[in-house]
């Protein structure tokens, strides 16, 4: 397989898994759309409860910023956490990544549940 083809199809494998990721989050109550694939890769929608969120990873930073009318560009919440080569951030790591900060949002919010 010559380069290019090797290129194309480990992108096309990356997509999948953030769309396998994206459907499994559905099933959970989230309202989740990946909106770029990489460098950013880019997930935005609304989590179960409601609220609207934006999860981002690029470069060595992987963040999810939650609440406001844009939580892209103003969250009301917003929490990072260090990834090595994060733009390329495969979707298995990904969903440990969003659901960690999403935990952290939830306790945050709700400090006695």
């Amino acid at each position: 397989m010559d380069p290019e083809t090797a290129r194309q199809r480990r992108h096309q494998e990356h997509v999948a898994s953030w769309l396998q990721l994206i459907a499994t989050l559905r099933t959970e109550g989230w309202e989740a759309y990946l909106t770029c694939t990489a460098a950013p890769v880019q997930v935005e929608g609304t989590l179960p409860n409601g609220e609207r969120f934006y999860f981002r990873a690029r470069h060595s930073d992987v963040s999810l910023g939650i609440g406001s009318d844009d939580p892209a560009d103003i969250p009301e919440w917003e929490e990072s956490e260090s990834h090595t080569e994060a733009s390329w951030l495969p979707a298995g790591k990904g969903e440990t990544i969003i659901r960690r900060l999403a935990f952290r949002y939830a306790q945050q919010s709700n400090p006695t549940e």
